[in-house]
């Protein structure tokens, strides 16, 4: 008897996801690797409609709360009967639903995983810990409380410069840091994506 092989999709070039998705779960699994390089944080991901809440930051402390479907091809929704006035994003693998609703943005992740490759590797680098983080990890291992600390950390002289308290916030990748300002000038992840790699190339070619 013929035994039943799985089928896979062409190569790509992630290091988690060897091949491309064939399905919605692979879109999901795909974007939740990917999620910290849009500059996401993630609250929830659900069975029911919409499929993820999300947040992104919009500036002065303050951030949006996002409704995100997830398909496999953005048309599906319309096969699955959405309200397009329930959902603010569709992550997909292919976008071919050219009539969507302009209010709806789509990522489209097959035509970002050339960027995404570059842009989740810095997500991933190091990041310096904040002079906050410091102190904290250094005081948990004199063995303080965190009410004690947060007390020491409140007369401590970093505190009082308005410079430094920047930088108690953690500090963000090139990247993330390019995508909020794109953001809030209005870009779309494909416009963000394809400036990003514009300027890229113009850094390798002068050398910089």
């Amino acid at each position: 008897m013929k035994r039943n092989r799985r089928v896979f999709e062409s190569k790509i070039n992630c290091k988690s996801l060897s091949c491309a998705p064939i399905n919605e779960l692979g879109v999901v699994y795909l974007f939740g690797m990917l999620h910290d390089a849009f500059d996401f944080k993630i609250e929830s991901i659900q069975a029911g409609f919409p499929d993820c809440i999300a947040r992104r930051y919009i500036g002065s402390g303050r951030w949006e709360e996002l409704r995100i479907e997830f398909e496999f091809k953005s048309r599906t929704f319309l096969q699955h009967k959405h309200n397009p006035d329930s959902v603010d994003i569709i992550v997909c693998w292919e976008h071919n639903w050219p009539e969507c609703p302009e209010q709806i943005e789509i990522i489209e992740l097959s035509s970002l995983m050339g960027k995404i490759e570059d842009i989740a590797k810095e997500v991933k680098e190091p990041k310096r810990l904040s002079a906050y983080n410091e102190f904290c990890r250094d005081k948990r291992l004199e063995g303080l409380t965190f009410p004690e600390i947060a007390t020491l950390w409140k007369r401590h002289p970093y505190t009082k410069s308005e410079k430094n308290q920047k930088t108690i916030k953690n500090v963000l990748s090139d990247w993330q840091q390019f995508c909020r300002n794109k953001r809030l000038e209005g870009k779309t992840f494909s416009e963000i994506g394809k400036l990003w790699q514009m300027q890229r190339s113009k850094r390798n070619t002068h050398g910089d």
